[in-house]
């Protein structure tokens, strides 16, 4: 069922009274009308999917002026600051971690230290600086630490502005911070990749080695990737115990050169104690993975649901999650632990002219797994082009991946390219933001949360899809156990990727989409998930007929709507067919659209069949026409090939199938066949009938 955007058409006089400017932008005051109506009905939980350019900033601050105490949290330090640059009259106090302030005990001594390695956290003692050593009326800038300055404003302020790394530490385990009236969580998208991150638990093999003479050996590695939470919960007790002995050898010594180390032991030790108890909430759907490259190891969990509630959204009597790309409240309030129907929604439209933020795509380059090898040298020439054409222009090369990023900076000759690793981003970010010159910032990794306006970002070249990497344990795991997890995340990506170079209404940019891969993963979205926006499609410049295949695909465009009513009439005539007893025909019916150009890539109608076959008791008839479905090469998920493949097993059983000499020979000529490759391609013919 497709998300419809709101059609509320009324202003609160109390909305229009907060309301931070004295102009709103169109549908501003019916928008936060509607949500503090949902309140008052006793809502807890709104989510607004409000596009780029419909002022959600505005949002949030005319709501945290109606409430006693509100939080509003960021993804980044810098929608921080832009939140107070927006609103600096409005008396809102940002909140940031020690590790962005001097600590003054150290500055007096000549030392600039920050605050996280400050005195008072590694000696343990109570600073003078310290909020404690004050009465409140006492508490001057110049008397206080600036760390505990700024959270002493953000404790007395009405708003709070902080990030979500930070306040999630703070609610849970510091716990200055206590239950407020309403919490606005901002790039809502994030929230669920945020709490993740905050629990997983990590151990750097040279860490380990160097400060705990431990090595984290293949074979121990093996044992945690085979072992189950009760063996990780000994392995994890194992290190808190070793680092807990180092702590003491040097825990009283008056040495400012162990600072660095007292801190990462504490902090070890605490990372340690958070995953402990949060494992125990749910054991089950815990990982262990092991980074090769990085020689990191970590625990952490497939899903956040029974988590996020908890350490989150408890903090407030009423909790709002914005975003341009929600792209379906159910599955989002699903993911986060709440139930969809304690949600209320609102979706409105961006004002964006989609003319000015095109979409120009490429037929010839598929930069699938299997092809990039062979297909990444043939782009060098058409990307060269399009630098050409913004000589003078800044952009983007969104490559998705580091290796991409490593492969397009050395095999194209230009100073224009400035990129980064992990250890630079931010700096190299801002080296491009502010420079006069015509820079191309190559990057895997400013899809999102990167605010490049006007002339800052003229032009965006998206290298591939932004597929989440299947490599990553946690990812694959997740994705076989919600498969519409995947697809969301990737259409998130590609939403919020194509969005980086337009910020405001007279803007600009032009994105170029290099693999061809988009027009079937488009298609197949239109027809089952309904994920990506409207206005992300219409900036396309052309749509493909029936997904991607060949060198020819996107010469020929079709209605897609025309095209899924066609197919689902089909399907319901076949349902007919079966309804009213008539087998003999609804073979005959499913046999003629095996041979339908619209079923072309689709294993439905072999599956229908199989299963009609199987019921009537015509085995021979059921073999036959799975045998046809593997020669056909169909790509299909994982789990509907093991469908197919137990029919077969158990045709084995009755012996209408020889398994042992047969089916090693049967996925061989399946995985041969170009189609089992084809990785973007028609929907199915189910997808259709959930739409």
């Amino acid at each position: 069922m497709k998300w419809e955007c709101s059609d509320y058409s009324k202003i609160s006089p109390e909305v229009a009274k907060h309301f931070p400017f004295a102009k709103p932008r169109e549908f501003q005051l019916e928008t936060i009308s509607e949500i503090t109506e949902a309140i008052n009905k006793g809502y807890k939980y709104i989510v607004l999917e409000a596009g780029t350019g419909t002022g959600k900033s505005a949002v949030a601050a005319t709501l945290s002026q109606m409430f006693d105490s509100s939080y509003i949290l960021t993804v980044t330090k810098q929608l921080q600051d832009q939140y107070l640059r927006d609103f600096n009259d409005l008396g809102f106090k940002l909140v940031k971690g020690r590790g962005n302030f001097r600590c003054k005990n150290y500055l007096k001594n000549g030392i600039k230290q920050s605050c996280d390695l400050g005195r008072c956290v590694v000696e343990g003692h109570s600073c003078r600086y310290s909020l404690k050593n004050h009465e409140n009326n006492q508490i001057t800038r110049q008397n206080t630490c600036e760390y505990y300055y700024q959270k002493y404003q953000g404790l007395n302020s009405k708003a709070v502005i902080a990030n979500y790394q930070y306040m999630f530490l703070e609610l849970n385990h510091v716990s200055d911070f206590t239950k407020r009236s309403l919490m606005i969580c901002d790039e809502a998208h994030s929230i669920e990749s945020m709490i993740m991150n905050q629990l997983t638990l990590e151990f750097d093999r040279h860490d380990l080695k160097e400060y705990l003479k431990f090595n984290l050996s293949k074979e121990v590695v093996n044992e945690l990737s085979e072992g189950d939470c009760t063996d990780w919960i000994v392995f994890v007790e194992k290190i808190k115990s070793k680092y807990e002995i180092e702590l003491s050898k040097i825990e009283d010594a008056d040495n400012p050169q162990l600072s660095e180390k007292k801190i990462f032991f504490k902090n070890r030790i605490s990372d340690c104690m958070r995953f402990l108890n949060n494992i125990y909430l749910d054991s089950e759907m815990w990982i262990f993975d092991y980074d090769k490259e990085f020689g990191i190891a970590q625990f952490k969990p497939l899903t956040i649901d029974n988590y996020a509630a908890e350490s989150l959204f408890r903090h407030a009597d009423v909790c709002v999650f914005m975003s341009a790309t929600i792209l379906d409240y159910r599955l989002f309030a699903h993911w986060i632990g709440i139930s969809p129907d304690e949600i209320y929604a609102i979706r409105r439209k961006s004002p964006f002219d989609v003319k000015r933020n095109p979409i120009k795509t490429y037929k010839d380059f598929n930069m699938s797994y299997s092809q990039i090898e062979k297909t990444a040298p043939q782009t060098i020439s058409t990307i060269t082009e399009i630098l050409e054409k913004h000589e003078n222009e800044k952009g983007i090369i969104h490559t998705i991946s580091a290796s991409c990023r490593d492969f397009l900076v050395k095999n194209i000759k230009t100073d224009r390219f400035i990129s980064h690793d992990t250890s630079d981003r931010s700096d190299m970010i801002e080296e491009f933001r502010n420079s006069d010159k015509p820079l191309v910032l190559v990057s895997p990794s400013v899809g999102e949360g990167v605010d490049l306006p006007g002339d800052e970002c003229r032009f965006q070249i998206i290298y591939k899809i932004p597929y989440p990497d299947l490599g990553d344990r946690q990812i694959a795991m997740r994705n076989a156990i919600d498969s519409k997890w995947y697809d969301y995340k990737t259409s998130l990506a590609l939403v919020q990727t194509h969005g980086r170079g337009m910020r405001f209404e007279e803007d600009y940019c032009t994105t170029y989409f290099i693999d061809n891969r988009l027009f079937g993963y488009v298609s197949h979205d239109a027809f089952s998930n309904h994920f990506i926006a409207d206005t992300f499609i219409d900036a396309m410049d052309s749509l493909p007929k029936d997904g991607l295949k060949g060198s020819n695909a996107g010469e020929e465009f079709i209605d897609f709507k025309a095209e899924t009513e066609r197919k689902y009439d089909l399907i319901q005539k076949a349902y007919k067919l079966l309804n009213d007893g008539k087998t003999e025909k609804a073979i005959g019916f499913y046999k003629d659209l095996i041979e339908n150009e619209l079923f072309r890539n689709d294993y439905y109608p072999y599956l229908k069949l199989a299963e009609i076959y199987s019921d009537i008791g015509m085995y021979e008839a059921e073999t036959q026409i799975i045998i046809r479905f593997f020669t056909s090469g169909i790509h299909v998920s994982t789990n509907i090939l093991d469908d197919f493949k137990k029919r077969l097993k158990r045709l084995d059983s009755m012996g209408y199938f020889d398994w042992k000499s047969s089916i090693e020979n049967l996925e061989y000529e399946y995985l041969q066949n170009e189609n089992a490759h084809f990785e973007d391609y028609i929907p199915l013919a189910e997808d259709i009938l959930k739409c």
